[in-house]
């Protein structure tokens, strides 16, 4: 095993940062932002998977699945984080996007070495999560050969739901145990095996990608706007004027205030009241119904 470990290209050593600990420290903050700069581009080249992902996972949460992301260590943390984000940006239900992590989630706050080596306890980690059909374990993972992450890949299939590897080495074992590979070639880290970095940055940009892209499909923004928010705070409060005014081009903050006052605080509401004119009870049974902007705007324009 540790033969095809030494052979992945994300555990060699990077031959244009071997001077780091002799360099100064602005030599160094150098090598690792030129190393970084690589990242887009390797995930840019896979680019097309991306969206076959995307285009997987929307017809199924249609139907009321979720996205399930599994991983170990640094790539479960990254699946923890961006689940984190989506309802507060979306207005999604909270296990609308989550994560089954090995160890479980203390392993999110502290290392725990060899939980991801037992296939069976990510099969165990899905059955308590409740997996179904409809939805879609996104396994992450640098080598691409985590064991619990090729058992989670192989419960979801087993029952139906969807497969999908994200993994930072072409030809990666998740890959073959998958519906969907994305394997960007991330390549040797400044310092050797240390996957945090490039592998790991760009795991977060193929998550970012994912679930921006499926809440977009889903109608959870209107335009580039993220109307789906509900005012919790101040920071969030002047953030719902702006995007109010953004959305319907009204120019009166105080307007703004008093229409998101009578949506109940409830951004989507008020930007379906102002922009067709209906009532607040008609705007909110709209996106009750049919949780998707574009949709309630055109029932309700009809």
């Amino acid at each position: 095993m540790s033969d095809v470990i030494s052979l992945l290209h994300t555990e060699q050593r990077n031959h244009e940062t071997k001077e780091i600990s002799s360099a100064s420290t602005r030599e160094m903050l150098e090598m690792i932002n030129r190393e970084d700069q690589k990242v887009a581009g390797c995930v840019y080249e896979v680019l097309d998977a991306v969206a076959n992902a995307v285009d997987s996972i929307v017809p199924r949460m249609r139907k009321g699945g979720r996205i399930v992301y599994v991983g170990a260590g640094t790539s479960g943390r990254l699946g923890y984080m961006d689940a984190a984000e989506c309802p507060p940006t979306y207005g999604v239900a909270s296990d609308t996007v989550s994560c089954v992590m090995a160890g479980g989630r203390d392993a999110v706050f502290s290392a725990r070495e060899g939980v991801e080596d037992c296939p069976d306890q990510a099969v165990a980690d899905l059955k308590e999560h409740g997996l179904t059909a409809l939805d879609t374990v996104i396994a992450i993972s640098a080598s691409g050969r985590t064991p619990y992450c090729v058992g989670a890949l192989d419960y979801a299939r087993k029952i139906g739901a969807g497969a999908i590897a994200v993994a930072c080495n072409p030809g990666s074992v998740m890959g073959q145990h998958a519906d969907i590979k994305i394997e960007p070639d991330t390549g040797c880290e400044v310092i050797m095996g240390s996957t945090r970095m490039k592998a790991g940055t760009a795991q977060k940009m193929i998550l970012n990608m994912i679930s921006t892209s499926v809440m977009v499909r889903l109608g959870r923004t209107c335009s580039n706007l993220m109307v789906c928010l509900h005012c919790k705070n101040e920071k969030i409060s002047n953030r719902i004027v702006r995007l109010f005014q953004e959305a319907t081009g009204c120019k009166d903050a105080q307007h703004a205030n008093d229409m998101i006052l009578r949506a109940q605080g409830d951004t989507a509401v008020a930007v379906l009241m102002e922009r067709t004119g209906c009532s607040y009870e008609d705007a909110a049974q709209a996106m009750a119904s049919l949780k998707h902007f574009g949709e309630a705007e055109k029932h309700l324009t009809r």
